[in-house]
């Protein structure tokens, strides 16, 4: 996921002012169908997501990429970690001090 400056179009000609407010840059997710932007936004004045998803259908990998980059998105800054890879870390910490009786 990587998260792109802002445009500053808001002022545009044009621009639609019945539009959500966005409040901070999209998300980008990589999906296998293509890419998908997650944007914050203000409705009414309450914080609502705007989800735009590629024209291909979705497979169910990539439903669960979104819904994770979804949660991740409400949850504020965060750091992603490769689950694997924090899994091995953490039998060989384990497997690394003495046995336990």
């Amino acid at each position: 996921m990587t998260c792109p400056a802002p445009p500053d179009d808001a002022d545009a000609p044009g621009a639609d002012a019945a539009a959500p407010a966005v409040v901070a840059p999209a998300t980008v997710v990589d999906l296998a169908a293509g890419a998908a932007h997650i944007t914050p936004v203000v409705v009414d004045g309450e914080a609502r997501y705007a989800v735009d998803l590629p024209d291909q259908p979705l497979d169910e990998d990539d439903v669960t990429s979104l819904a994770v980059a979804l949660q991740v998105a409400q949850a504020g800054p965060a750091v992603l970690v490769d689950v694997e890879e924090y899994l091995e870390l953490e039998e060989n910490a384990s497997g690394a001090g003495d046995p336990r009786p």
